[in-house]
Order: C-alpha cells, then sequence, then structure tokens
C-alpha cells in the first residue's frame, strides 16, 4: 500500500493536468485555517472530558465520526457507479480501495461505541444531516463535486486524528488508540487521492467552479459538525 500512498501524494503536489492550480493557494490557505480551528476545538472536547470522564459523552463524540465513515461507503460506492468509466482504470481501483477502508473505519468506529454503551448510527445523527445532504448534494450536481465536498471534509478532519490517538494514550483506551492510528494511515492515501483526482479531471472553468463551491461551502460546514456531540438520550 505504501506505494501507491506514495504514488498519490505525489500527483496531490504536482498533478498530471493542474486543474487545481488557479485556486490552489486559496483552498491551500482555507484547508489550514479549517485544520486548525478543528483542532482546537476537538483540543477543548478533551480538556472538559479530563473533568468529566463519561463514557455516554465521548460515546456521542464518535457517533457523527462513525456516521460519516459509512456515507463515505455509499458516497464513494454511487461516485464510482454514476462516473466510475470516465476515470482512469487505477483511479477506479483506487476509489475502491477507499470504500473498503471507510468500510472498516465504519465497523471500526462502532464497536468503540458499543463498548461505550452507545448506540452505533445506521442514519444522519443531527449533528451530520447538514454535513450529508450537502456531500449528496454535491455527488448529484457535477461527476467531482462529491470528490471535492469529501476531500475538504477529510482534510479538515486530520486536524483531530491525533488529539484522539494522544486522549487514547492517556485514558486507556487502547481500542481508540488502534483504531485511529489506522485511520492517520489510511487518510493520507484519501486525502491524496482526493486532490489528485481533482487535479487531474477539472478540465474547463465550469469544472472548477463546482469544485471551488463544493470545498469552500464544505469546509464551513465541518468546523461544527467535526466537532459537535449530539444529544445523549
Amino acid at each position: 500500500m505504501s506505494d501507491v500512498v506514495e504514488q498519490f501524494e505525489r500527483e496531490a503536489r504536482g498533478g498530471r493536468r493542474g486543474g487545481l492550480d488557479p485556486v490552489r493557494a486559496e483552498l491551500d490557505a482555507l484547508i489550514a485555517h479549517t485544520v486548525e480551528t478543528l483542532r482546537e476545538r476537538s483540543g477543548a472536547f478533551w480538556e472538559r472530558y479530563e473533568t468529566e470522564r463519561d463514557p455516554a459523552a465521548l460515546a456521542a463524540w464518535f457517533v457523527p465520526r462513525c456516521w460519516r465513515e459509512i456515507d463515505y461507503v455509499f458516497m464513494l460506492g454511487e461516485v464510482i457507479r454514476r462516473y466510475g468509466l470516465t476515470f482512469e482504470r487505477r483511479h477506479i481501483t483506487a476509489l475502491s480501495r477507499q470504500l473498503l477502508d471507510e468500510a472498516e473505519h465504519y465497523d471500526d468506529v462502532g464497536r468503540i461505541i458499543e463498548r461505550l454503551g452507545g448506540t452505533v448510527p445506521t442514519e444522519p445523527p443531527p449533528s451530520a444531516v447538514t454535513w450529508s445532504r450537502f456531500l449528496w448534494d454535491c455527488l448529484d450536481r457535477h461527476f467531482l463535486g462529491a470528490i471535492a465536498a469529501w476531500n475538504m471534509s477529510e482534510t479538515a478532519a486530520t486536524g483531530t486524528l491525533e488529539g484522539i490517538v494522544a486522549a487514547g494514550q492517556r485514558y486507556d483506551l487502547p481500542d481508540v488508540v488502534k483504531t485511529y492510528e489506522q485511520i492517520i494511515r489510511d487518510e493520507k492515501f484519501h486525502v491524496g487521492l482526493g486532490r489528485a483526482l481533482l487535479d487531474r479531471y477539472i478540465a474547463d472553468e465550469r469544472d472548477l467552479a463546482e469544485v471551488h463551491r463544493a470545498m469552500t461551502t464544505m469546509a464551513k460546514i465541518v468546523v461544527e459538525s467535526h466537532v459537535a456531540i449530539d444529544l445523549v438520550v
């Protein structure tokens, strides 16, 4: 897998077509700001957890994260079904590999939730409704739309992952540590792949406008939804 990751990371940095070039600096700045905002907000959650270690609240913290994993599975499957043959074969393979990763993440995070006494989501929890609706709206609007929205969402979420691993180590949560160490490894591939696909397949101003819309709007959505804790019933 490492050679595949390196390949797509190289493409993401350079790109064969460079379709993101006109907005690359703007998006990179937006991503950096969004990642740092989520890192700070995630840190604030763990500071609160330090004073009151409530398993129900912790399970609720993981619920929207768990839902996003399975929604990515559905979205990637639909991208492949609708648009797969517009991509090079190796990119279909890579998207399929990511789909499997996301399914495994859903299972692994679901096990964490169950151990904490929570319920694994089978529909969007309240904090993820807007996020999910926008993801699917992007898929319907343009063949690169959902890829752009997902790429912003997953890139932004990297700001929370190391904090989750550190908290798992601090609070003796070995399943959290194991799961999120694997997710961190997988996200390098996913983020690089998404960026490479956008660079490769943006062909004109309309494509670029749809990608820009998807990424900038999703950045606003994730600032709230990626650190939300849904009401614990």
